[in-house]
Parts: structure tokens; C-alpha cells; sequence
């Protein structure tokens, strides 16, 4: 038979009944007290120690790329770059009236302090003005190794942090394994009735069902609010790309206006309701560049999408998703910023043509009609008999200056418009009904029934008080 292990007992605390022996001078209880106040300060201070490294360490994580990127960008586009970039992070806090965020500085205020840093370096101060990116890029390298030894030094403090925690067992490290208790059942629900097969016979002005106020308000519209409408109202990050735009290649960057999202932001930080699901700015705002489009706001409408999809996107990024959109657009390699704007543009474009499809099918057709000035007078339509005669013999008061071979030809022209007309006018000619002949013009397109009534007064055939053709739509 094996003897028995007791070494999971060695790494249980100082309790207040363990057999201790202490000085006779000092009391028992006043020195267990004193060991247990010491355990729980020095487990405070360094779970709090913890904290502040993982802290670190996530910062210096977030920095770094940053840090390369600006490093990567002086290299290749010089000094301007470096002093832009310093340029829109000092804006940046101004407008925050150089005050720190809700946690802390920022990951732009780190990085700005650390810019600053760079450009009072004695290196980059003394160097010469067409050696100064150079120094810089050296600078930052040197910086970018400092963290990493930094993240080194974290990582083995907390490596060295664990070995020491798991020493000794605390009540963090209690489980509870089993507990005595009740089983919950689960309530029985109703069944919910299967639907029935009923044979209905449909007839004309069928009363329809009532609906539920609940079905009214699922399917009613979301309305843009005068909150909604200012965030879209904001600069827009495409103020350089044409409405007609559908797509962008990956290195457009350059034709967009980034520091737009830095205002979206800050707007955003001012007012979080905008980014709760149930405040619904995404519908409310793709609803409202619906409207605008269709009233011929087409950048208001470009603009609302752009703000519709950014509180979208933030919100499936999960608790920090504000911070993590920001910071992968505005800092990562551009693809996230492509991917967002892309997005946009392509949204977009659907909802214009869209609102175009809409438009043209609510727009009236344009008709020719046949109206006189006076609404009392009528219209009459003189139909010709037939072909001219052979011979033509002018009797009468004022045909003593006429031709009669301008006459026949004339009536001949008159006779061969008039076979020219489709069967179905000409049956409405006959009619003499206005209406009627309204109703023929109305089927044709526009310019055929424009030359159709040009021949109607070229052959006498229209007889009218005004021969003014008045296009009206129905």
C-alpha cells in the first residue's frame, strides 16, 4: 500500500488556526492578522501591476504598426509625409481641446507624443534639411526596437508573475465542482395551431383583413431623426470621387478626403445612441438616401449611405468597434479603407438606379393632344371625298386669281395625306369625335402624332380657331 501525498497542502496560505510558532513577546493573533493583511496587499498590488502591463503591452501592440507605417511612408515620400502626419494628429486634439479620452490618451495622442519626441531628437535637429527623413526613419527604427524589447521585458515579468501566483492556492483559483440544488423544468407551451387548408372563392372588392397595429409597425418606414441628419451631414471622405463612381482601384487612397472620419468620430464619441441596434441609424439613413436621390440630392444621398455603413460596420465589429474601424482605416495598409469605400460607392449606385427605375415609372407619358383656346368652340375635321377630277372647273366669287391646276394639286396632296393615316384615325376622323381622335394621338409616340397633326393642317383636313399645338401630359 502507497503512502499517502500531502504536497497539495504546501501551497495553501497562512490561516488564521495554523500552528505557528512566534516570538513570546509577540502576540499570536496580532501577527496571523498582520501576515494575512500583508498576503492580500501584496496579491492587490500585483494583480494591479498586471493590469497596467497587459495595458501596455496592448498599446504597444496597437502603436507599432502605426509606427511603421509613418516609418515606411518617410522612407518613400520624404519629410512632408512625417510632418502631414503630425500635422492631423495635432488637429486631431486640438479639437478635443488637448484633453486626454475617457481611458486615457488616445492611440493618436501616444503616437503624437512620440512624433513630437521624434522631431526634437538631437539626431533629426541637427541633421541637414535633404538628411532629415533619413534620420527620422532612424529615429522611429530605433524606437520600434525599444518597444519590441520593451514587450520582451513585459512578457517575462508576467511569465515570472504567473510562476509566482501558482505557488500559493487563493480563492481565485476556487471552482465550484458540484452543488446540491433543483431541476428547473421546463415550462409546457402551448402548441401553436398548424395552419389549415381552406378553399376560399375570390370575389371582386373583397373585404380585406384588418391589419394588427404590430404588423403597421413592422412595416413602416424608419425616418432619418435631425441627429441622424447631422452626422450624415458631415464631411465626406469621397468630396473628390464623381457620383457616377462605382468602384475605386486599391491605390486611390490618394483621391479621398481622410480626415473626414476623424469628425465622424468625434461626433460619434458625443453621441453613442447613433450606434445602439435599436436607434436604427443604418435604415433610418438608407431610407433617407432614398428620398434624397429621389428629389435630386444625389451627394446628400451619397453622403447618407457612406454615414449609414460606417455605424454599421462599427457595430458588427463587436464592444470596441468604434475604436477598431477608425484605426484600421485610417492606419492599416489601406485595404479596409478600399473595402469600406467600395462599399459605399457600389450601395450607392444601386440606389440611384433604383431611384431612377422609381422615377420613370411614376413620371407621366408625354402625349400630343388636340385642344382650342376657346373651350366653347368645337373642332371639326373636314374629310376629303375622294381623288381630284381630271379637270377642274373654278365657279365663283374669288376664284377669278386661283390656278386650277394649283387647286388639283393641292387637293391631290390633301387626298394622299389622307391615305397615308392609319385606318383606325381616319375611322376616328369620320367620327368627328375629339375625344376619340385624342385617344388614337395619345397611343402614338410624340413625334409621329406631332407630324400627324402637321398633316392634318398641311391638308385642310383640322379646322380650328388656333392651329397651336399644346403639349399637356395626363
Amino acid at each position: 500500500m502507497g503512502g499517502l501525498n500531502y504536497s497539495k497542502w504546501d501551497n495553501i496560505e497562512l490561516s488564521d488556526d495554523s500552528d505557528i510558532e512566534v516570538h513570546p513577546n509577540v502576540d499570536k493573533k496580532s501577527f496571523i492578522r498582520w501576515k494575512q493583511r500583508d498576503i492580500h496587499e501584496n496579491r492587490e498590488m500585483r494583480r494591479v501591476r498586471r493590469s497596467q502591463l497587459e495595458a501596455e503591452k496592448r498599446t504597444n501592440a496597437d502603436a507599432a504598426p502605426v509606427i511603421v507605417q509613418v516609418r515606411d511612408k518617410t522612407q518613400s515620400e520624404g519629410i512632408e509625409y512625417f510632418t502631414r502626419e503630425v500635422a492631423r494628429l495635432s488637429a486631431g486634439r486640438a479639437e478635443r481641446g488637448n484633453k486626454d479620452g475617457p481611458d486615457g490618451p488616445t492611440l493618436d495622442d501616444i503616437c503624437l507624443s512620440l512624433f513630437l519626441q521624434v522631431s526634437e531628437d538631437e539626431r533629426v535637429k541637427g541633421a541637414s534639411s535633404s538628411d532629415r527623413a533619413d534620420r527620422i526613419v532612424d529615429v522611429l527604427s530605433w524606437h520600434l526596437g525599444r518597444i519590441d524589447e520593451r514587450q520582451k521585458q513585459i512578457d517575462d515579468e508576467l511569465a515570472e508573475m504567473d510562476k509566482e501566483d501558482k505557488k500559493k492556492i487563493t480563492t481565485d483559483d476556487v471552482r465550484e465542482a458540484w452543488s446540491s440544488g433543483g431541476v428547473t423544468h421546463e415550462e409546457k407551451t402551448e402548441e401553436a395551431p398548424r395552419a389549415k387548408t381552406v378553399q376560399t372563392i375570390e370575389t371582386l372588392n373583397s373585404p380585406k383583413p384588418e391589419m394588427s397595429p404590430d404588423s403597421d409597425a413592422e412595416e413602416e418606414a424608419p425616418e432619418a431623426n435631425e441627429l441622424m441628419k447631422q452626422f450624415a451631414a458631415l464631411p465626406s471622405a469621397l468630396g473628390g470621387v464623381a457620383l457616377s463612381t462605382t468602384a475605386l482601384p486599391p491605390n486611390a487612397a490618394g483621391l479621398l478626403r481622410v480626415e473626414a472620419f476623424e469628425q465622424a468620430r468625434l461626433f460619434l464619441g458625443k453621441h453613442k445612441e447613433l450606434l445602439r441596434e435599436s436607434y436604427g441609424t443604418t435604415d433610418a439613413l438608407m431610407m433617407e438616401a432614398f428620398q434624397a436621390e429621389m428629389s435630386g440630392k444625389r451627394e446628400f444621398a451619397r453622403q447618407c449611405i457612406e454615414k449609414g455603413l460606417l455605424v454599421q460596420y462599427c457595430t458588427r465589429l463587436g464592444r470596441d468597434g468604434v475604436s477598431l474601424f477608425f484605426q484600421r482605416i485610417v492606419h492599416a495598409d489601406g485595404r479596409a479603407l478600399m473595402m469600406y469605400i467600395n462599399d459605399v460607392l457600389q450601395t450607392y449606385a444601386r440606389v440611384a438606379s433604383r431611384s431612377a427605375d422609381l422615377a420613370s415609372k411614376n413620371e407621366p407619358e408625354e402625349q400630343i393632344q388636340l385642344m382650342t383656346e376657346d373651350p366653347s368652340m368645337a373642332v371639326s375635321f373636314n374629310i376629303p371625298d375622294g381623288p381630284p377630277p381630271e379637270t377642274i372647273t373654278l365657279e365663283g366669287e374669288g376664284t377669278e386669281d386661283l390656278d386650277p391646276e394649283e387647286v388639283r394639286t393641292w387637293l391631290q396632296r390633301r387626298w394622299d395625306i389622307w391615305q397615308e393615316f392609319d385606318p383606325a384615325f381616319r375611322a376616328a376622323l369620320e367620327s368627328q369625335d375629339l375625344d376619340r381622335v385624342n385617344a388614337v394621338l395619345g397611343k402614338m409616340p410624340v413625334p409621329d402624332a406631332e407630324k400627324v397633326v402637321v398633316q392634318l393642317q398641311e391638308g385642310g383636313i383640322l379646322s380650328f380657331r388656333s392651329t397651336e399645338i399644346q403639349d399637356e401630359t395626363k
